[in-house]
């Protein structure tokens, strides 16, 4: 049953977390138990999904285990090739930089959704994948964690569907760096009126 009582508005847990989750891409050393990450996953997975295909799918890549060194070699090796710097110096360290992200961030998981039947479902899809994705961090917000939701370089090679097994034909949604943060950013939208039209 939906509680109606919207008198203390303030109050309202899911606002707070709407209003006080960021983008975090620093975090503390501590790992992130499974189950926690279990939780966040199935939050995801309660996403709107207007014809119910549940498109999300989820790869975890464990801190430490073969398949996150593959990976961060894949992304270290793509940067150096395809970033548009000159310099070889500038060049090597932005490909260490995303290599080391990938290594060092406590939970490190893909997003990809599954194509529909149609354009008009295959959109739908997709969409439906990033509310899963707002779910999926609005749930680490309320255990204390934090979610860098990436479509950066740490998504970029044309392989890493066969390195992780994803079916080639599925579009990636993005990489999500998960932790404790270690630090927070500031944020202050803009406001309603850059954004909203009464009519």
């Amino acid at each position: 049953m939906i509680d109606n009582d919207v008198s203390h508005p303030a109050d309202n847990p899911v606002l707070t977390a709407i209003r006080n989750r960021r983008t975090v891409r620093e975090f503390l050393d501590t790992p992130v138990p499974r189950d926690v990450l279990e939780r966040l996953l199935e939050a995801a997975t309660w996403a709107p999904n207007h014809r119910i295909t549940e498109p999300w799918r989820f790869f975890v890549l464990r801190h430490g285990d073969k398949a996150r060194i593959e990976v961060a070699q894949l992304i270290h090796d793509w940067t150096l090739e395809n970033i548009p710097n000159p310099n070889p110096a500038t060049r090597q360290k932005s490909a260490e930089s995303a290599q080391n992200e990938i290594l060092d961030s406590p939970s490190f998981m893909y997003v990809y959704s599954v194509p529909g039947a149609n354009e008009e479902i295959t959109r739908e899809n997709y969409a439906a994948v990033c509310c899963a994705v707002m779910n999926l961090s609005l749930a680490a917000y309320a255990e204390g964690l934090g979610v860098g939701w990436s479509t950066g370089k740490a998504t970029k090679p044309g392989n890493l569907a066969d390195l992780i097994g994803a079916d080639p034909s599925w579009d990636i949604v993005g990489a999500l760096f998960i932790g404790y943060p270690a630090h927070v950013p500031e944020r202050q939208p803009k406001g309603l009126d850059h954004c909203a039209s009464w009519l």
